[in-house]
């Protein structure tokens, strides 16, 4: 199974999503000349449509890329099945006026087809879903001379092949990487080298020798590094300084940032940028922590959207065999979507009890916030927990917003208070 696009915040959780009224709806592909991009429609699915799932049937699955409308989306390719699912969620209504949600651009290999629509959801901003059980396909493709044609899969062979060759740069030396036009990039280090660092259009990924799966759009830089040049920084060192461009020496969480680089639990989502906004995913939330247990091995994540060999794998592996994380369902896990404050407490309380540090505190530590008794039943004693313990306190006029999302900067803040108050 093989994973995901995504960019953006987004403060709702697809995988919140519940089944209420189960509807008929439309799916518009409307592919381009070649047959191989198409604008991706939802459609009679009312207005006021905060995030939706669709599952697709589809041929040649693994080519599939998406880049959706919403803040956060991502795409999951089940090659086994041979569907696909597309997510796209925003703080804004994706849907028009006449109840038409769009998804954004769907990219397949030339001659794939899309054959059917088992299920789609969809959430209004209350995270109340629709389930759309029953879903009608429509595939439109431009002709050559301007027309279109329609049918029930997206037909459209094409006899040219497509140039995937991605841009691809070497930071300082150390190595030699290749582009080839089907989109894979091969890296190769020099002999006293190896792989410092990879970046797929500014954000790091797996080292790995060998990417796979890349557009001509996509830019990838290699840092290589001497074999010898691993060593630590020797304790006596003072803690270095990280520089980027969107955090301010004055910024509140500045020495909160330079702390979670500093002891290797974050990164920056560039070499430029931290991104303190950002809403934290789950996946990188568990990835920190597995970091922060010394990064253990685990063996293999049993969800169906946790590919083997993603960045994120071994950390979710992990978290799910020592209980400090569950999946949203018992075959997803939702690696992508944002956590939220009260999801981030539940799972750092269960990482102090798996590191046997949690110590007292509980729900009466709630008492004083007006929003108490919108804490989710599972979360209250980690709350109480929290917030006893000093690692969280409220959003402003006695609030502690437990379903708000949790940005980069605010779990850097609250992880370096967990390392001096509880873990120390």
């Amino acid at each position: 199974m093989n994973r995901w696009i995504k960019r953006g915040i987004c403060a709702l959780t697809l995988g919140a999503m519940l089944s209420a009224n189960v509807l008929a709806a439309e799916l518009s592909l409307s592919f381009d000349k070649q047959g191989t991009t198409a604008a991706v429609e939802l459609r009679d699915v009312e207005t006021d449509r905060y995030a939706a799932e669709v599952t697709m049937d589809i041929t040649s699955p693994q080519a599939v890329q998406f880049q959706g409308k919403g803040d956060t989306y991502a795409v999951t390719v089940d090659s086994a099945a041979g569907t696909v699912t597309l997510y796209v969620a925003s703080r804004t209504p994706l849907t028009a006026a006449d109840g038409t949600l769009d998804l954004g651009m769907l990219t397949v290999a030339a001659g794939t087809q899309v054959t059917g629509v088992p299920t789609a959801t969809v959430l209004d901003r209350f995270l109340n879903g629709t389930q759309y059980e029953t879903v009608t396909l429509s595939v439109t493709q431009t002709s050559s001379g301007g027309s279109s044609s329609s049918g029930s899969s997206s037909g459209g062979s094409s006899s040219t092949t497509e140039d995937r060759t991605p841009a691809v740069s070497v930071n300082g030396s150390g190595g030699k990487v290749h582009a080839a036009s089907d989109g894979t990039v091969t890296i190769t280090p020099d002999e006293g080298y190896r792989i410092a660092k990879i970046l797929v259009n500014g954000r790091e990924v797996a080292v790995t020798n060998r990417l796979t799966g890349l557009k001509a759009t996509d830019t990838v830089v290699v840092t290589f590094e001497r074999e010898e040049e691993m060593e630590e920084t020797p304790e006596e060192n003072p803690t270095p300084v990280h520089t980027f461009s969107d955090v301010g020496p004055n910024d509140w969480y500045a020495e909160a940032v330079n702390y979670a680089v500093s002891n290797g639990l974050f990164l920056g989502i560039s070499e430029t940028e931290f991104g303190p906004n950002v809403s934290m995913s789950r996946a990188m939330l568990v990835t920190v922590l597995h970091r922060m247990a010394g990064a253990p091995n685990a063996g293999a994540a049993n969800f169906a959207d946790v590919p083997a060999d993603a960045w994120y794998t071994q950390a979710v592996a992990w978290a799910a065999a020592n209980g400090i994380v569950q999946g949203v369902s018992d075959s997803r896990f939702a690696p992508n979507v944002p956590v939220t404050r009260e999801q981030m407490a539940t799972i750092l309380y269960r990482y102090a009890n798996h590191a046997g540090v949690a110590g007292d505190g509980g729900s009466s530590s709630l008492d004083g916030f007006r929003d108490a008794s919108a804490v989710s039943g599972y979360a209250v004693q980690a709350m109480g927990w929290a917030v006893d313990r000093g690692l969280i306190s409220g959003v402003g006029d006695q609030r502690l917003s437990p379903g708000g999302s949790a940005t980069r900067a605010q779990v850097a803040a609250i992880l370096q208070r967990f390392a001096e108050n509880i873990q120390s």
